[in-house]
């Protein structure tokens, strides 16, 4: 074996190592982020105990919500941390930031010990957790890019939102067990803690790993031949605004499937179709698991024929294929409703593998990740919070239980245009593919 040979192999060791300790962070953060709303009807009932339980599960819901508003703040802190004094940094900050707040969460007082004080806290720490997260995507995409062989990166990336995905359904299975082995009135007054405090060893098992990692060879390159001053913030929003603007609009879309498609189903399925709320979970459960095997199976397509093909191929079968989807779901049988949502799933998973391929090919290093964390973050903020919202709004002022499926054909042409009519290869650098 020639030294040439060896070292291709070491490389290789190594960025199967760094890809597996930057997914494993990115499935911690999303079990860590996504339990709140999984024990949402319980923690209504712990912190803002009311007559009336509906507005007690709008207000938890509501600070469920106060993550996303944080997101992008999140994403320009982490982006700058990583951008300047590398992906390491950031990596181990945002782990450690979204684990303490989730342990935090798992020790506070209750309305009943604290009165206001305890949803104010508890607000705080969910914002905590918002902020977090805007950092963990963008470092999590440019390390995995700039570690990942040329001819296996997309299949590479394409392992974050499929980890995301197992991340949550983690989630929801550790609040289904405590639900169902803890007695009601237990649950009320400690059961509810029990999913959180799992971010605990979860969170120092991913810090120790993540100590171990060495940073990119492409940042660590960039950074010793540096000789000037570097502002990663000024120089994204001074030299990369229309890259940025693709990136929102890519992010906004896939955004808009993933809390269509993955979250705001569950409540349709319950509240507007009529299925049972365990009907529902399952079916949703099904369908996600599904997803996070499909999601590597598309990037490992990417690899192939490309990431901003994939994105166009996935565009359209949200055009063809959602309408179908949902109208199998509305036929009021179960088995046809997983049927629908394992339809659905084919143009989420083509869309997750090809946005987080893509989004970090618009950025040259010394700004890749503030890009890619603001550019997502944003997209997230109003595709992740809005979209639900509107979908709700439209099918009670128009009846039509099929809104969700016209929004998501409406996005898909949306996002077809963005991707066939603004993003070209740059021709001017190979430090990232498009422009």
């Amino acid at each position: 074996m020639t030294s040439v040979s060896v070292k291709d192999d070491l490389y290789k060791k190594k960025a199967k190592k760094a890809t597996g300790v930057a997914v494993l962070g990115t499935f911690i953060e999303y079990y860590d982020f996504s339990v709140f709303g999984y024990v949402a009807a319980t923690i209504a009932v712990v912190f803002f105990p009311s007559g009336d339980s509906m507005a007690g599960i709008m207000n938890t819901f509501l600070v469920f919500g106060s993550a996303f508003v944080v997101r992008p703040a999140g994403a320009l802190v982490f982006g700058h941390i990583g951008d300047k004094y590398g992906r390491k940094a950031s990596l181990i900050g945002s782990v450690i930031l979204m684990s303490v707040a989730a342990a935090l969460i798992a020790v506070l007082p209750t309305y009943a010990q604290i009165g206001l004080w305890a949803p104010l806290l508890l607000c705080i720490c969910r914002m905590l957790q918002g902020f977090s997260a805007g950092g963990e995507i963008g470092g999590a995409a440019s390390y995995i890019r700039e570690w990942a062989p040329a001819q296996r990166r997309n299949f590479y990336i394409s392992l974050i939102p499929s980890v995301a995905v197992m991340g949550k359904a983690l989630a929801a299975g550790m609040a289904a067990l405590a639900a169902t082995l803890v007695p009601e009135a237990a649950m009320l007054e400690w059961g509810w803690r029990l999913p959180f405090l799992l971010a605990i060893p979860l969170g120092i098992a991913c810090l120790i790993m993540r100590l171990k990692i060495e940073d990119s060879p492409e940042f660590s390159q960039k950074a010793a031949s540096e000789t000037r001053e570097h502002t990663p913030l000024k120089e994204m929003f001074r030299d990369h605004r229309p890259a940025l603007a693709k990136v929102f609009s890519i992010a906004l879309v896939q955004n808009v499937g993933t809390y269509i498609g993955t979250v705001f189903v569950a409540t349709y399925f319950s509240s507007i179709l009529g299925f049972s709320k365990a009907q529902s979970s399952t079916i949703v459960l099904i369908a996600v698991i599904a997803a996070a095997f499909f999601i590597p199976v598309a990037g490992q397509w990417g690899t192939k024929i490309g990431s901003k093909k994939i994105l166009v191929i996935s565009y359209l079968a949200y055009i063809v294929i959602t309408i179908p989807s949902f109208s199998m779901m509305n036929a009021g049988s179960m088995k046809l409703a997983i049927l629908g949502l394992l339809l659905g799933m084919i143009p989420y998973a083509l869309c997750q593998a090809g946005t987080y391929a893509s989004m970090p090919e618009f950025f040259p290093v010394e700004v890749r990740q503030t890009g890619v964390s603001f550019g997502h973050s944003v997209g997230a903020v109003l595709g992740g919070a809005g979209a639900p919202y509107v979908a709700t709004w439209l099918i009670g002022s128009t009846g039509d239980t099929l809104v969700p499926a016209y929004m998501l054909v409406l996005f898909g042409l949306i996002g077809l245009a963005v991707v066939l009519g603004t993003v070209r290869t740059n021709g001017k650098s190979l430090s990232h593919i498009y422009r």
